[in-house]
């Protein structure tokens, strides 16, 4: 089970990316109405079911921005997080974050200055319900997982061979397109590209077809390990995974 509180804290804020290929300002409206269900596996296992969904426009601080959504269910386990992104170029300007294991309960909130690359972190605690306070500041931009999927989806190259930086709250590392592989998901067996991280510690499928959906998201370990695979893809509540 700590592996999955792990894989999940992983995809909330694996991945954050600065490169050229997404210097342009472009809409994901397109997105809206997606929602994206998976399996969370440990040891043969299912664990948990997973699901993200870009809810659509709201206002934050004053801000415009685009509402992602991730739940996790497991029995004993509960995550929900609340991605608020900037509508011009998709980086999280806030994130709020509730989860429950074992009966404990813990509330995160993120607030992000993206101009002075920093971020500000809240946490509080069923155990410990005074607030933690702590900032963190980067050379770049911050990202997220979610942020990064829908950007690279609609404006990544996906060249085989391509590395892109990714710029975390915690660590940087890089991702690597290495190949394309076949992979079973939903049912049917998909052509994806195959990316892995420097550190080696995660790897990612996505679709090569035009919806480039992610696919699944793997935490190796030396015992066991986890992984996210998708199950369902809907767009307004039509199933499209087994047909292109």
């Amino acid at each position: 089970m700590k592996n999955i509180v792990f894989l999940v804290m992983i995809i909330l804020m694996l991945l954050g990316v600065s490169f050229s290929a997404f210097a342009k300002e472009v809409s994901y409206d397109q997105f809206i109405g997606e929602t994206v269900r998976y399996d969370v596996r440990s040891l043969g296992m299912k664990m948990a079911d997973a699901f993200i969904e870009l809810k659509g426009l709201v206002n934050v601080d004053g801000k415009d921005a685009y509402l992602i959504t991730f739940e996790a269910k497991g029995s004993n386990f509960f995550d929900n997080e609340k991605t608020y992104a900037d509508v011009k170029n998709l980086y999280p300007l806030r994130v709020e974050r509730d989860v429950t294991y074992l009966g404990s309960i813990e509330k995160i909130v993120e607030v992000y200055d993206q101009d002075k690359f920093t971020v500000a972190i809240t946490k509080t605690t069923k155990a410990k319900p005074k607030p933690e306070n702590f900032v963190i500041t980067k050379k770049a931009k911050i990202d997220n997982l979610y942020c990064f999927i829908y950007r690279y989806r609609l404006s990544g190259s996906f060249q085989l061979g391509s590395s892109l930086r990714l710029n975390l709250p915690t660590k940087d590392v890089s991702v690597k397109i290495v190949k394309k592989v076949n992979l079973d998901a939903a049912g049917r067996s998909f052509e994806t590209f195959f990316f892995e991280t420097t550190p080696a510690q995660y790897r990612l499928w996505f679709d090569t077809g035009k919806q480039k959906m992610l696919l699944r998201v793997d935490k190796p370990a030396m015992v066991g390990g986890t992984s996210m695979i998708m199950t369902d893809y809907r767009y307004k509540g039509v199933s499209s995974v087994k047909t292109r």
